[in-house]
């Protein structure tokens, strides 16, 4: 356990800088938005709507959009740089180092993994939410006074914001693990491949689908690549139930929020339920295979 916590430490001393560029981005953009920016509330939406409840709808879309925000460039940015982690070593020689330590080549690349495309995420997602409070108190003071925001419902307000974030967390390692055949494929590809790993991972499966629908009317890696894609969605937070929860009128807003950490549980259990399914068991074993393929590579000093 403690080579393994050795290996995170490598990850976040080598690329620190570039991550907390990634989570404080967001946060500062957002934060010079709510105290320079013009914030207009039209309090005639919905004549359901009262003035009382928008600025907890505010602060609400304040924690929620910064979430959303930091979470998608920290995920789009461990996928992009997911290919290139596959040879880091082998590019900067260090692999000699590596290999000379007795440190099994599964666990570092399992840290590896974990830190980019796992606690990344996580870390995107509760910096968000945290900035996004902070964001509140500006935007939600500036239009309506800071005791309008004292006076929010924080007792049903941070209990919903909370169990959405964990949700969501729980969700995107659920999504990961439906995508670890096009993730782990190509970070195989790109080790044994070098540059060119990419681009051969983006013809097979671009070129080489086009051609088995077109000439032999036979669809299934565009099937495939739709269904590991439907599913890593559904994983994330949408329901897969007709038990949805809808947003009408903004005085419905409160009493959402009560209920939200009921549904966000009963919604995990029922996506864990759902993987129950031939399709995610034949994912992850081909995932499996790519970081067998991994290993191999590596192993080989290469």
């Amino acid at each position: 356990m403690q080579r393994f916590q050795t290996l995170l430490l490598r990850e976040w001393m080598q690329h620190r800088n570039g991550w907390m560029v990634i989570l404080g981005l967001p946060f500062v953009g957002f934060i010079v938005a709510a105290v320079f920016g013009a914030i207009h509330v039209d309090l005639d939406i919905d004549a359901g709507a009262t003035s009382e409840k928008v600025p907890l709808l505010l602060a609400l879309g304040s924690m929620g959009g910064l979430a959303i925000l930091t979470t998608v460039l920290a995920m789009g940015a461990a996928l992009i740089q997911s290919p290139g982690l596959a040879r880091r070593d082998a590019q900067d020689r260090s692999i000699e180092f590596w290999t000379s330590l007795p440190i099994p080549h599964a666990q570092s690349l399992g840290a590896t993994l974990l830190a980019h495309l796992v606690l990344l995420p996580w870390a995107a997602i509760a910096v968000g939410v945290a900035g996004g409070w902070l964001v509140s108190i500006v935007a939600v003071g500036r239009v309506f006074g800071l005791g309008e925001w004292i006076s929010l419902p924080w007792g049903a307000l941070l209990p919903a914001v909370m169990a959405l974030a964990l949700r969501v967390a729980f969700g995107l390692l659920l999504a990961l693990l439906w995508l670890s055949p096009l993730i782990l494929g190509t970070m195989a590809a790109s080790a044994w491949l070098k540059r060119w790993g990419v681009p051969a991972v983006a013809g097979a499966l671009g070129l080489g689908g086009l051609v088995l629908a077109k000439a032999y009317d036979n669809p299934i890696v565009f099937e495939v690549l739709g269904l590991l894609g439907r599913n890593a969605g559904l994983a994330i937070i949408a329901p897969r139930s007709d038990e949805n929860i809808v947003i009408e009128n903004g005085h419905q807003v409160a009493d959402l929020l009560a209920v939200i950490p009921g549904w966000a549980l009963q919604d995990a259990g029922r996506e864990l339920a759902a993987l129950a399914q031939p399709a995610f068991f034949a994912a992850v074993a081909v995932g499996a295979g790519a970081f067998a393929l991994l290993w191999l590579r590596r192993s080989r000093g290469a």
